[in-house]
């Protein structure tokens, strides 16, 4: 049976005059799931969600969300109408306090929880007569989390969703995304660089770097399937061609490394006679930094 995508892009391009901000993005964000859209500043992450939400227009290539087609004008209006946005750049009205900006913002949302924004105005500590002007960056984010889970949406897509939280705030508003998904089945893509905060809360990942989607999956398939096979061996020329086909490999002198998914690598090491053959599990990442490496060199 065909997993249900809540996203689900396809070749998906962009440019910006010369400057090419997707080169055919293709991902798959499972229906009830808390994935994380990785990748550097500059990889694509914020184009992407842009075009999701009908704020640019793609070059070419389909995307579809929440089972609609995001690049039609008609259908976008509905998929914004059942989902959360919240930028990088987290502005209100300023002349707004807190809690008349809630009231503001729940008025356009017949679907509104009253009992999500109680529970989240004294969880995040939000000064609620204060004006947002007078709010940190780190409870401006609070509070943008707050409409946004409140609001009943279906998909959640958040751009840097701790940017300016401490330690204390971000692990709260990462287990409120946790929440959110068990109890509601909501969606929600993270947009972030913060490869710790996706792999302690999300079982989706999708690695972008350049415009494009390099690795995508389950994060504990990913976890579970890719390890860094060690071992020793002195390799002719032909072998060392045909290991380097399973991954990203190291070589030390007789020193041999693989960072690999494939599951035939130490039955080859053995076979070309490698000795001391040891495989690691690999942190998310070792696996990012090393496969955005190796692209950057094949450049």
């Amino acid at each position: 049976m065909r997993p249900i995508y809540a996203i689900e892009t396809v070749d998906l391009k962009k440019s910006y005059k010369d400057v090419a901000a997707l080169r055919g993005m293709s991902l798959q964000v499972p229906q009830g799931s808390l994935c994380g859209l990785v990748g550097l500043n500059g990889a694509g992450k914020t184009t992407t969600i842009r075009l999701l939400l009908a704020m640019a227009k793609a070059d070419s290539g389909s995307a579809r969300v929440l089972g609609l087609d995001a690049l039609n004008s008609e259908q976008n209006r509905l998929i914004r109408s059942r989902t959360a946005y919240i930028p990088e750049r987290k502005d209100l009205f300023p002349y707004m306090s807190a809690r008349e900006v809630i009231r503001f913002t729940a008025s356009f949302y017949p679907g509104w929880n009253h009992d999500l924004e109680k529970r989240y105005a004294n969880n995040f500590e939000i000064p609620l007569e204060r004006s947002v002007t007078q709010l940190s960056k780190g409870t401006l984010t609070k509070l943008h989390m707050l409409m946004a889970i409140a609001r009943g949406a279906e998909l959640l897509v958040l751009d840097e969703p701790t940017d300016g939280l401490d330690a204390i705030a971000s692990e709260e508003t990462l287990q409120a995304l946790v929440s959110l998904v068990a109890d509601h089945g909501t969606t929600v893509l993270i947009c972030s660089h913060r490869l710790e905060e996706i792999e302690q809360i999300g079982d989706h990942v999708c690695l972008v770097h350049k415009g494009q989607c390099f690795k995508q999956g389950s994060l504990d398939e990913i976890r579970a399937n890719t390890r860094r096979i060690q071992f020793v061996l002195e390799p002719g020329p032909d072998q060392l061609a045909q290991l380097s086909q399973l991954g990203i490999l190291k070589q030390d002198g007789r020193s041999l490394s693989i960072l690999t998914d494939r599951s035939e690598t130490i039955e080859v090491a053995k076979s070309f006679g490698a000795s001391d053959i040891e495989a690691y599990p690999v942190p998310l990442r070792e696996l990012f930094v090393e496969s955005v490496r190796r692209q950057d060199a094949l450049v």
